[in-house]
């Protein structure tokens, strides 16, 4: 069974793809890993020195792509091609792809994961595999509801057509969706996950508690350490999520959970420090500034999220401006943009 794993980044993201990469190369070496770049090519990354495969979002032929660049910022465009990537690699011929999302560190063998692929459509990882437990139990769980019953940092497909279904249905989502808007119960790509249990009947719910270990489940997880053996509930840890990590910031676990920091996490201080080691060794220092190449309109005005979000709301409307980057002539949104709404050219408040 040929098995791809995957992740996609921004730019100024890489060394998360690298620390991935090299993380999964320790356990799994023949294991090919491939980086969707949902950004511009820029000379302080080059291929053939990265230790995976990087593809181009020309690569995925999306229709309309400038109008998906335009309509999402840098990390907002990168979890929107996540269903895009996935099928991208299927066609490709893989019978099965594993997406390891960004901030990810592989500490443990996969096999019972890549094992699982050759027997049903879809994986899925909860967030949760036991009521929350300890000061703020509630509030976890209730950024849970918000965020989805299953994470989108550990998922996998396999070519079939009930995943081919499920793919094919969750990327027109993300194409318009992509957002952070709880009000409307919206978490980027991820609340679209809730689904996939109804689509696709034969997808199967992995309860390890050693993959998908991250912040909203670690007081939970009972992490321990031992030399080269690292477990969680007694069994082997395979995957640690750091989302939400700031290198800029070692010691602190999450921006999401500033609480939780090297002195408060018991034996998992161990992990937080190694994954700052490896981004260090993956040159963050040297990236994590780079610029989104698609901020700006042609003539270098910046993109605002008001612009960005204007975009998104005239949905089918917004063809007729063609590539919505562009500034010269009257038909541009650029020109629609400045007539309906000129404070958001000018620095000044949305008019």
């Amino acid at each position: 069974m040929r098995i791809a794993a995957a992740t996609i980044i921004s730019n100024r993201r890489i060394a998360l793809a690298r620390a991935t990469a090299r993380s999964l190369e320790q356990h799994h070496p023949d294991l090919p890993f491939f980086t969707l770049q949902a950004d511009g090519p820029h000379p302080a990354i080059d291929p053939a020195r990265e230790p995976f495969r990087l593809v181009p979002l020309s690569s995925l032929g999306l229709a309309r792509e400038a109008a998906l660049r335009f309509r999402y910022t840098d990390a907002e465009l990168s979890f929107a091609c996540t269903p895009h990537f996935i099928c991208h690699l299927l066609e490709q011929g893989f019978d099965a792809v594993l997406f390891l999302k960004q901030e990810t560190m592989v500490v443990g063998r996969l096999d019972p994961l890549l094992d699982r692929l050759a027997h049903h459509p879809v994986l899925l990882t909860p967030h949760l595999l036991a009521p929350p437990l300890g000061p703020g139990a509630r509030r976890r769980e209730w950024n849970v509801l918000r965020a989805g019953v299953f994470n989108g940092g550990v998922l996998g497909f396999s070519r079939c057509p009930e995943a081919q279904g499920v793919l094919t249905w969750w990327r027109e989502r993300t194409e318009q969706h992509c957002v952070l808007d709880v009000d409307d119960g919206l978490h980027f790509e991820q609340r679209w996950l809730d689904f996939i249990p109804s689509l696709a009947p034969g997808c199967l719910i992995v309860r390890d508690p050693g993959i998908n270990v991250g912040h909203w489940n670690l007081p939970e997880r009972r992490i321990e350490v031992r030399g080269g053996l690292i477990t969680a509930c007694g069994l082997p840890c395979r995957i640690f999520r750091f989302s939400g990590y700031d290198p800029e910031r070692p010691d602190v676990l999450s921006r999401y959970a500033p609480s939780m920091t090297a002195a408060s996490i018991g034996p998992a201080a161990e992990l937080l420090r190694r994954y700052h080691a490896l981004l260090e060794a993956c040159g963050w220092r040297d990236t994590w500034h780079l610029p989104y190449a698609w901020d700006r309109f042609d003539n270098g005005t910046p993109i605002r999220p008001q612009a960005r979000r204007i975009f998104r709301l005239l949905g089918p409307e917004s063809a007729r401006f063609g590539d919505p980057f562009r500034t010269g002539g009257p038909d541009t949104f650029y020109a629609w943009l400045r007539t309906r709404h000129p404070g958001l050219m000018e620095g000044g408040a949305d008019g």
